[in-house]
């Protein structure tokens, strides 16, 4: 059995579900999601969102050095320019799609630190941003006449055609089905489950990294993989609990086994280093 649309999208997260809203509507649109809709690692995400939206005292630039500073400037700098100068208009839509961040008593809404960043940008939902982003992005997503959205599918396979691509799919009741398309968007998430311990969900194998590469892209810059530093230490399991550094924005600290801090021994941003500064830091201290 064989179907056709315009678009597939491999991923049911936040960038799934974004590019599904912003296509044309009246495109046909598969989105695929390899389990339960709710499992992804956008919705796992606790911290928040960074981004100079009715900001006073900071701006863009001030958030692009602050980027470029924590990727040792090896950022490709057009690809962080466009970040910091369409965020405002990205955190503007998704509110009016109905997501809630948090706001000050004034009515203004409450940013808060995360590493590498000079000023309070980052906006958030609680300790639940991902979440309360997703839910939301996945409410709008179900309205439109035009998206399909394949819960508990499997993409076993993904090739080029003469008109775009074909998808080889196991279904929920584990039979296979064929899907084509003229444009495929990747949205599989991360990696972390390739690692012994992760935050991230059981199902961040990446699976669209691997198509790409098997389809002729070329994968560069394999170790610039970003992990959160801190997270609750259970080694019965490997999906381990996240323990936010927007905790650390807010004035937490890190101590080593003999309870001391440790991370003025290493950068003058304390605990809000970036991750990989953090994460450098914590294994020279273990």
């Amino acid at each position: 059995m064989s179907k056709n649309y315009d678009v597939i999208i491999a991923g049911c997260g936040a960038a799934g579900l974004y590019a599904a809203i912003n296509l044309p509507s009246e495109l046909n649109i598969l989105i695929l999601c390899k389990r339960d809709l709710p499992l992804c690692n956008s919705s796992l995400a606790q911290g928040g969102i960074a981004g100079v939206y009715n900001s006073p005292g900071d701006n863009i630039q001030y958030h692009q050095n602050d980027t470029l500073i924590a990727g040792s400037f090896k950022n490709n700098v057009e690809a962080v320019h466009t970040l910091v100068s369409e965020a405002a208009q990205d955190i503007e839509h998704i509110i009016k799609l109905g997501v809630e961040f948090d706001k000050n008593p004034d009515g203004t809404y409450h940013r808060t630190l995360e590493g590498g960043h000079s000023h309070h940008r980052i906006f958030h939902h609680a300790d639940a941003t991902g979440k309360e982003i997703t839910s939301t992005l996945l409410e709008n997503v179900q309205q439109l006449s035009n998206v399909t959205i394949m819960e508990n599918t499997m993409m076993c396979s993904v090739k080029q055609t003469k008109t775009g691509y074909s998808a080889l799919l196991k279904l929920a009741d584990d039979s296979y089905e064929t899907c084509n398309c003229h444009f495929m968007i990747m949205a599989t998430g991360g990696i972390g489950r390739v690692y012994q311990f992760t935050t991230n969900s059981a199902i961040a194998t990446g699976d669209g990294i691997t198509f790409a590469y098997e389809m002729g892209a070329k994968i560069k810059n394999l170790s610039y993989v970003q992990f959160h530093p801190t997270a609750f230490n259970n080694r019965a399991t490997r999906e381990c609990f996240l323990i936010s550094e927007a905790v650390r924005g807010e004035g937490a600290y890190l101590l080593n086994c003999h309870k001391e801090r440790f991370m003025h021994n290493y950068d003058e941003r304390l605990e809000l280093a970036p991750r990989d500064v953090v994460s450098h830091a914590i294994i020279l201290e273990s």
